[in-house]
């Protein structure tokens, strides 16, 4: 899709000019983080926190985050190759959004635990921004053909130019020749998922505006448990074989379960405990 927008644009700029505002999937992560970032410093500034270490967490769960979605499937693909044909080819195998999340979650509680600013909220206050960052990084997936749906012949559904994830499958299934130059009509699946990432943020900013107190993480968890549980369905309707499966369900889909059976065993574990309460200040 983003080979359209750059024909769009060049009727008013040149070519080279085009080729470097149409935006690409790496420039929509940026804007996701840099508009985190801004959000989060203000909430701090305003909340008493600390803007520094609210930057380092900012910075290293971002960071944290790209490399795991892009190196981890890479390393995935060497053992594969390896496994098939005994030799080690390092190649780039795309990027995986569950390894990214877990990696950049997981960077964010290191980052707290050693003096950072309090996990629960940080948590709360960056759920609006999370969606909101879902949604641009989506459009991105869209802008860039990947992630593509099943064939469907909805109102909506969209066809991807030629070279596109969506026509290579198509032309490797046997569903097109190779002289089309779009792919079948197909679920924009992409935009699904960002439009679950506009509802989960503007949810999430309505309750923050409402709440009396910011910081017991109930509305991270909330929107966790809504994209998983959400996700599972779209999963359902995407058309990408590579992202792989493991017993009849797809790595989104084994990924999400077990993010909601982690979500509702802590819940249960801290119910026999007893609530605690949380701060409203970093």
């Amino acid at each position: 899709m983003r080979s359209h927008v750059v024909a769009w644009l060049a009727q008013f700029v040149s070519p080279t000019a085009a080729q470097l505002l149409a935006p690409t999937w790496f420039t929509m992560v940026g804007i996701a983080g840099l508009l985190t970032l801004w959000v989060l410093l203000r909430h701090a500034r305003r909340d008493g926190g600390d803007p520094g270490a609210v930057a380092t967490v900012v910075v290293v769960a971002y960071v944290t985050a790209v490399v795991a979605g892009v190196l981890v499937p890479a390393v995935i693909d060497v053992v594969e190759v390896y496994v098939r044909t005994g030799r080690v080819r390092p190649r780039l195998a795309g990027m995986t959004s569950f390894w990214g999340y877990l990696a950049g979650g997981l960077a964010v509680w290191a980052t707290c635990r050693r003096g950072g600013p309090r996990l629960g909220w940080l948590a709360d206050r960056s759920t609006p921004m999370l969606g909101v960052s879902l949604a641009l990084i989506r459009v991105g997936c869209f802008l860039a053909g990947c992630d593509h749906g099943q064939i469907s012949s909805l109102p909506w559904a969209v066809r991807f130019p030629r070279g596109s994830a969506a026509w290579r499958d198509h032309v490797a299934q046997g569903l097109l020749p190779t002289t089309r130059d779009a792919s079948l009509p197909v679920h924009p699946t992409q935009l699904y998922e960002a439009a679950l990432g506009l509802a989960i943020g503007l949810a999430a900013w309505a309750y923050n505006r409402r709440a009396q107190r910011v910081g017991s993480g109930r509305v991270f968890v909330a929107a966790v448990v809504a994209y998983a549980a959400v996700r599972l369905g779209i999963e359902n309707l995407r058309g990408d074989e590579a992202r792989g499966f493991i017993a009849g369900l797809s790595s989104g889909q084994v990924f999400a379960l077990v993010v909601l059976a982690a979500i509702g065993g802590a819940l249960a574990i801290r119910a026999r405990r007893g609530p605690s309460g949380g701060s409203a200040t970093p």
